[in-house]
């Protein structure tokens, strides 16, 4: 860590490229000298805006990288392992600290301008004990905010942390900061770029306020605190952006707690590009509506899931739960468990027990000892037409994780092949049409397609464009819903690549081209 500075200092070793601070980039991009100068500018930017701004002041970077899932998508929050890079776009923020409780932040993009409030303001007036009251007092301030229409703002994303913090170190006076933030990440595009403004805000609140977290805290507080945007997802997304190592893929689980298994060396000669379909995801928006009624299908689907583990197999479920008693988590037993319990035919058995859909009344009057757990799901989006689709969501989250798990065995066989294969079925989960069984019962559990439905038409046809063209795999990236998704090709099959999307996808459309040849990089931290 290069630690603090004056920034008339930081302005004289990002200008004469001082040695040290070289050394501490290439730590972190790589010796790529385009990727390092990129970065210097942006360093030099943010400290002369801040100069501007606020003067001449001690000052210090915390840099937030946006990160790329590969495989294990919309299963972080239900215990599967999940695959992701941390992107060498990323955001940036060059801060101060104050001596009261106010923040006060500048956004480099004028679309965005600047935002302050106080720490006193936004945290709960009450004592918040538990995830389910965080959840509830969340709801209600995302309630307050839509019905005054300003539920999008991106302070929200600012405010997240300190609230959450606040209720884990109530009698702590927390202090405030300056802060001029860049970005090169694409707002709402797929790669978390609402997460790393979370991990970066919560760096720069405990680095100021002297609270030392390990990486599990770390990201479970992050995590935690973006429901205060009105989300409902895991962590998977923060423990990316944290946890991530130059050149690595990271294989890990967040719950029930923090478990990083390996670093995997990304395959030679191969690439992961980014594109970006040019439709916008917004999940304090219409997007976030659809998020959060996919995670309340995880959770009624867990609901008849437990029930059925119970009556058929209670010591699998007890042996996982007693293994976790010493552990400080409410829940203890989470779908991505069942590959550990069950075995495939025994799993299937219990996917074609589950309710094909089941709306909220018929939930109400079938399980009517859980009507308080299932309002709080209710609360956070509209019913969804229809009903919930169960058994289909069940079945592609616990493909997902026998997927994302067995990516470690595939990488070190170095099949990409199969590496292609099980992203271009996950993707099919997210498909808005398939031609296809979401569910087949004469073939493999990692093969099982499922139904998760987070595609859009544009996606799907982009997704297309690439296996037409020689990708080995392609599909969603992040939430979905909109955004970017991704292809894994050759190094020589690059080009080829780009081409047909611009030809096919974006010049038809009159979209302007935007994509990025991912490199993984180190997770965040204060440089």
């Amino acid at each position: 860590m290069i630690g603090q500075k004056n920034t008339n200092e930081w302005d004289r070793a990002i200008r004469s490229r001082d040695r040290g601070l070289i050394a501490s980039l290439q730590s972190v991009y790589g010796d790529n000298p385009d990727r390092i100068e990129e970065r210097l500018g942006a360093l030099l930017e943010t400290v002369t805006r801040f100069s501007e701004a606020y003067g001449e002041r001690d000052v210090s970077f915390v840099r937030a990288p946006g990160r790329l899932n590969t495989v294990g998508m919309h299963a972080d929050h239900r215990g599967a392992f999940i695959n992701p890079i941390s992107l060498d776009k990323e955001i940036l923020i060059c801060f101060s600290r104050r001596d009261d409780d106010r923040v006060e932040v500048r956004n480099l993009d004028p679309a965005y301008g600047t935002r302050r409030f106080r720490l006193s303001d936004i945290c709960p007036e009450g004592a918040i004990r538990s995830d389910a009251e965080w959840l509830d007092w969340t709801q209600e301030k995302t309630d307050e905010r839509r019905a005054a229409g300003v539920n999008e703002d991106w302070v929200t994303k600012l405010q997240a942390p300190p609230a959450y913090l606040y209720t884990r170190y109530p009698e702590r006076q927390f202090r405030g900061f300056n802060g001029v933030m860049g970005s090169s990440l694409p707002d709402m595009g797929g790669l978390s770029s609402s997460s790393a403004v979370i991990v970066a805000t919560t760096e720069i609140m405990t680095h100021i306020n002297d609270i030392d977290l390990d990486d599990g805290q770390f990201v479970r507080y992050a995590g935690t605190a973006e429901w205060y945007v009105g989300t409902r997802g895991g962590f998977g997304d923060h423990a990316a952006i944290k946890c991530g190592r130059l050149g690595k893929i990271t294989h890990m689980k967040t719950l029930p707690e923090l478990m990083i298994d390996a670093y995997l060396p990304f395959p030679d000669g191969y690439q992961i590009i980014i594109f970006d379909s040019g439709i916008q995801a917004n999940k304090t928006g219409g997007a976030g509506q659809k998020f959060n009624e996919k995670t309340a299908t995880y959770e009624i689907g867990e609901v008849f899931l437990r029930s059925y583990l119970e009556a058929r197999h209670p010591d699998a479920i007890r042996g996982v739960a007693a293994a976790r008693m010493d552990l400080d988590i409410e829940k203890k037993f989470h779908l991505g468990d069942v590959i550990e319990c069950l075995d495939q035919t025994e799993i299937y058995a219990l996917i074609q027990s589950l309710p094909e859909r089941i709306d909220r009344r018929g939930l109400l009057r079938q399980l009517p000892d859980r009507k308080a757990f299932f309002k709080q799901q209710f609360a956070t989006h509209d019913e969804p037409t229809g009903g919930y689709q169960v058994r289909m969501v069940i079945t592609y989250g616990i493909a997902e994780s026998a997927r994302s798990r067995n990516l470690k065995d595939v990488l070190n066989r170095n099949r990409v092949d199969l590496y292609g294969q099980l992203m271009n079925v996950s993707h099919d989960g997210d498909r808005i049409d398939l031609d296809a069984p979401r569910f087949d019962p004469e073939k493999d559990l990692h093969l099982q397609p499922g139904d998760y439905n987070c595609s859009i038409p544009e996606i799907d046809e982009m997704v297309d464009v690439a296996m037409d063209t020689g990708a080995v795999g392609a599909q969603i990236s992040g939430a979905g819903l909109g955004g970017s998704m991704m292809v894994l090709v050759e190094s020589g099959g690059v080009d080829a690549i780009i081409e047909a999307m611009r030809a096919r996808y974006y010049e038809p459309r009159g979209i302007p081209e935007r994509l990025t040849v991912a490199f993984p990089v180190q997770g965040a931290g204060v440089l």
